[in-house]
């Protein structure tokens, strides 16, 4: 008798991103369903999608959100995924490039690490 074997299960997406994304950091607003508002961080940034952290309320595939880029929304998305404390929206009717503008213009650029390497000395045995 032979032993089925099922599938791995994809832990992550490894295909080829649908468009580039600007790293940013911008605080938004975001409201899932009828519920109020509440303060986000949006990460990154394209006319299709983003990626934000800090909403709190429970959220399905199915929910409608409303988004406040800086000054430009409400925008309508849909979550895409979630993970480790991050979204990822995807958009309903793709941004304009005015939108874009002003997005980016609002956005300051995301932080950069600054770490510096440190060489370890090779541990003598004794």
């Amino acid at each position: 008798m032979t032993k089925r074997t099922r599938p791995a299960l994809a832990t992550h997406y490894s295909g080829p991103r649908a468009g580039d994304r600007d790293l940013v950091s911008l605080e938004g607003r975001c409201s899932v369903g009828d519920n109020a508002a509440e303060a986000i961080a949006v990460r990154d940034l394209d006319a299709r999608g983003c990626r934000v952290t800090g909403i709190t309320a429970a959220v399905t595939k199915a929910d409608r959100l409303k988004l406040w880029l800086g000054e430009v929304g409400p925008i309508e998305g849909r979550l895409r995924w979630a993970k480790r404390g991050s979204a990822g929206i995807a958009f309903v009717a793709p941004l304009v490039d005015e939108q874009l503008e002003v997005i980016r213009q609002t956005a300051a650029p995301a932080p950069t690490a600054e770490v510096i390497p440190l060489r370890r000395r090779p541990q003598l045995v004794t």
